[in-house]
Parts: structure tokens; sequence; C-alpha cells
């Protein structure tokens, strides 16, 4: 038996502000510098990448990236001031909670049920 939860972060008006989707985007685009290369590897297009990063800034009212214009050294995308301490923000929110919950589970629910996969088993039978 084990726990899994999501997190995510909404705005006072309920709209999702970040997530697990928002989180591997932007992680993605900072680790490679590229909304298309984020975009691809999340199997999205590049519009619907885009749009998602956009309705945040526009929730958030700040930029969370920089698009560089190509050159010698090509373009690319980086993350703003704003867009890091959102990812390491929700990051260390994510580990936090990840630890609590795991703790929480492990006293609740394997002190008291750490029979319970013999409890399936047998209730499984009796139907039988």
């Amino acid at each position: 038996m084990q726990i899994n939860f999501k997190l995510w972060i909404e705005n006072d008006g309920g709209e999702l502000i970040i997530g697990e989707g928002i989180l591997k985007l932007l992680s993605i685009i900072k680790q490679k510098g590229s909304i298309s290369k984020a975009a691809e590897e999340l199997n999205m297009s590049y519009r619907t990448a885009w749009g998602k990063l956009k309705k945040l800034e526009s929730r958030l009212g700040c930029e969370l990236i920089e698009k560089r214009a190509g050159g010698k050294d090509g373009g690319g995308t980086i993350l703003t001031v704003d867009g890091e301490e959102l990812l390491e923000k929700y990051n260390s929110l994510y580990q936090k909670t990840e630890t609590f919950v795991q703790e929480q589970f492990d006293q609740l629910f394997k002190t008291s049920y750490s029979g319970i996969a013999e409890c399936e088993a047998s209730n499984n039978n009796d139907e039988g």
C-alpha cells in the first residue's frame, strides 16, 4: 500500500496557477532553453505551450520567460527571476508536502493496517 497525491496552486478565483504540467514545462524550458523543445518533449504543440505560459503570466501579473532573438549565438528562451522563483518555491512546497503526506500515511495507515493485503485477500476468498 502506498500514498499518492497531486498538488496544484489556484488563485482566489479558482484558476490554476501552477501544477505538474506547467511545472514540467517551465523545468524543461530552463533545462533546454527552448519552448519548442519543451513542448516537443511534453508532446504538445508550441502554440499550446505558449498559450499556457501566457495565461499563467496573465494570472500572476508578471513575466516568467524571456525570449531571446537569434543571432550568432542563436535564440532561445530563459526563465525570468520570477519564473525561477516560482519554480523553486513550487518545488520546495512539493517536497515538503510529499514528506509530510508520507509521514502521515505511515503513521496513520501502515501501523494500523499493516495487514491490509491479507484482509483484501481474505475478503476476495470469502466471495468465491
